[in-house]
């Protein structure tokens, strides 16, 4: 009777320890989201996290979740967006104006309308959008980051984007052959071309 006592016991502590150590971890695991449920990369450099926030709401407005298809962050164009940006193959200049004009979109917004955009109504977030790309600069910046958007689309999922190929089988796209394994993905491809 001791033993199977004992048993029951040491089973109701090894649960006890499971879903102790599982409550310890929920801390972690939230703060690797927003507060709207968004996936938040550990690494977010060159952005600040207020600015990759404020840059996957602006993604939902240009490509939303509209029950039609994949949302921007359904196909990860915000982590496929950081990757861009830390691409040392591109332009410098080309990624510091989507940087420059990320600041000037909040600043904008925080001018005009005296919120953080990210705390706007969708509604409110669509209208402030559709008021920016009126202007220039808002108009190329918001064309650069539609493309990087049909990119993350378009993309192998081995780049970041496109996860679990969610855009190939919206499109009923069949992939190109061979498909890129480390030796001949970007920015390793462009070394074979030198040994030539």
């Amino acid at each position: 009777m001791k033993d199977q006592d004992w048993n029951i016991s040491r089973k109701n502590f090894v649960r006890t320890m499971l879903l102790g150590g599982l409550a310890l971890q929920l801390p972690w695991l939230q703060s690797c989201t927003d507060e709207h449920g968004f996936p938040i990369p550990a690494n977010l450099d060159p952005l600040t996290k207020d600015q990759f926030v404020t840059l996957q709401h602006l993604l939902l407005i240009l490509f939303p979740d509209d029950g039609n298809g994949p949302s921007a962050i359904d196909i990860h164009a915000d982590q496929y967006i950081l990757w861009v940006l830390n691409d040392p193959e591109l332009d410098p200049n080309e990624n510091n104006f989507i940087i420059e004009k990320l600041d000037l979109f909040q600043e904008k917004c925080a001018e005009s309308l005296s919120m953080d955009f990210k705390s706007l109504s969708i509604a409110e977030q669509q209208d402030f959008v559709s008021t920016i790309s009126r202007e220039k600069w808002g108009k190329r910046w918001m064309s650069r980051l539609l493309t990087l958007i049909f990119e993350a689309l378009l993309l192998d999922p081995s780049y970041g984007g496109n996860s679990e190929e969610v855009g190939w089988n919206w499109l009923a796209h069949n992939p190109g052959y061979p498909r890129p394994h480390d030796k001949i993905r970007y920015p390793n491809i462009l070394s074979l071309k030198h040994e030539v």
